[in-house]
């Protein structure tokens, strides 16, 4: 199957989550832009203490909302297996964003441009971050089946047993 075959269909079946999705991110958009803005042209603070402090604040209602809305997760969060990885993606597109902001900050005094340098930045790693979210944090886990693949059973005293059936 092609990859535009395959981007094609995850997009049919899954039309809803990718509108909230957006959503989500339009959400965050706003809160980090605003933060950002008031940081910066308020506060007078550097473009990258800025962004920083944007992201820092604004990721954490997009996580909730992502978990929650996008991906219909309750319930406590598993740091090791959805925080921690969102984190990181998310870290990825700070790192970007950083560094872009931190250059047009050095030739720049324009709120304006320092807050398209952060959207473009953020906007490069989006699409990256919803196939991790949808893959490997909050969507439905793939069920994997085979013959080289033992299943996996609850034993009576609760811990996992490979079995064959």
């Amino acid at each position: 199957m092609s990859l535009i075959v395959s981007v094609r269909a995850h997009v049919t079946d899954n039309w809803r989550r990718l509108l909230r999705y957006s959503g989500t991110s339009a959400v965050g958009v706003v809160l980090g832009q605003t933060i950002l803005r008031v940081c910066y042209d308020l506060f007078g603070w550097s473009g990258l203490v800025s962004n920083l402090a944007a992201f820092l604040i604004a990721n954490v209602p997009v996580y909730h909302l992502n978990r929650s809305w996008v991906w219909d997760r309750y319930g406590r969060s598993q740091w090791s297996r959805e925080v921690l990885p969102f984190w990181l993606v998310s870290l990825a597109g700070l790192a970007l964003s950083s560094l872009t902001v931190g250059l047009v900050d050095a030739v720049t005094n324009n709120g304006w441009f320092i807050s398209a340098a952060s959207v473009g930045a953020f906007g490069t790693v989006w699409l990256v971050k919803y196939a991790v979210c949808d893959r490997y944090l909050f969507g439905t886990p793939i069920e994997h089946s085979g013959p080289s693949e033992p299943n996996q059973e609850m034993a009576d005293d609760g811990s996992q047993s490979t079995g064959v059936r």
